[in-house]
């Protein structure tokens, strides 16, 4: 048994545990509705509505905290249906209990995923490493790295100085004006920190689901490629050029581009953004505070 400030601080832990993990379990009943949803937002608006779900139960998981331990700073504390919000002994930790448990389950779960995350980013280090063998030390004008290989590709790499790299076997497919397109297409992620963004991104979208996890990652990666073809798009106003180079590109590559690549829609739904926030809030809180009273009257009686 833990009491005082530890107990108190373990308990908000288990309190921010058990919240993350509701709010995460409920975003992932409605994932296919909100892929479809997201689709018909622009790249821009897309990008920050996906930061926002990933976000969301680590945000929603501080503000439980918040109304769950200090239910007296609420305004509402006294309505009927608020006034059982509360968590019984705050500030006694029972180490052996479904408390610990939690904790301990939350823990591991937390260092596995990062060290899996660790070794993927040790992974791809090592690979980029290994193509200094084959860097032509004769960077092209705009900035690109021209990798002499006869692979064909064009990509990204670095969290904190990301480098665009093209190969010579895609340099030699492509027309003069083809090839300054996808130059600064990888460029634009460059410019903007891409990857260091998608692998922070991740790292939020790890705690979701497989399945939930990866359509995450595959409409934040989309949104990133569009948002570089608008950087391109503002250089090059052949819309046409851009397209048909793009397509061809992914021919080459020999990858199937699942959903299109055009950038139009609707800006970002702040109304929707607030009012979907306070529904989830009071949703989860509710519904923690029962999982707490229930797993406490199941093990106390």
């Amino acid at each position: 048994m833990i009491l005082g400030d530890w107990g108190l601080a373990l308990n908000i832990l288990t309190i921010a545990i058990l919240s993350v993990w509701f709010t995460v379990f409920l975003m992932s009943l409605f994932i296919n509705r909100l892929e479809g949803l997201l689709l018909r937002f622009d790249a821009s608006s897309r990008s920050l509505l996906l930061w926002f779900i990933v976000i969301l139960p680590w945000f929603v998981s501080c503000a439980c905290v918040a109304v769950l331990v200090f239910p007296e700073l609420f305004i509402w504390k006294t309505l009927p249906f608020t006034s059982s919000l509360h968590w019984h002994h705050i500030y006694t930790f029972p180490l052996v209990s479904w408390h610990g448990a939690t904790l301990v389950l939350f823990s591991f779960l937390c260092l596995f995923l990062m060290l899996t995350k660790l070794l993927k980013a040790l992974k791809i280090t090592s690979h980029l490493n290994q193509l200094k063998d084959f860097l032509n030390p004769a960077t092209l004008p705009n900035g690109c790295v021209l990798i002499e290989s006869q692979e064909i590709s064009a990509f990204t790499s670095g969290f904190f100085r990301p480098q665009a790299y093209i190969t010579r076997g895609l340099c030699d497919l492509l027309s003069k004006e083809e090839s300054f397109i996808v130059q600064q297409h990888e460029l634009a992620h460059a410019k903007y920190a891409h990857p260091l963004k998608k692998y922070i991104f991740s790292l939020f979208a790890l705690f979701f689901p497989q399945r939930v996890e990866n359509k995450l990652n595959d409409s934040y990666a989309l949104s990133l490629e569009q948002l570089a073809d608008d950087t391109v798009l503002k250089q090059t106003l052949d819309v046409t050029l851009i397209s048909k180079t793009i397509l061809r590109v992914v021919r080459l590559q020999g990858g199937i581009r699942v959903n299109q690549r055009d950038n139009k829609g609707r800006s970002f739904p702040y109304l929707f953004v607030f009012i979907s926030t306070l529904t989830v809030l009071a949703i989860n809180s509710f519904s923690v505070d029962y999982i707490h009273h229930s797993f406490e009257h199941l093990f106390s009686h």
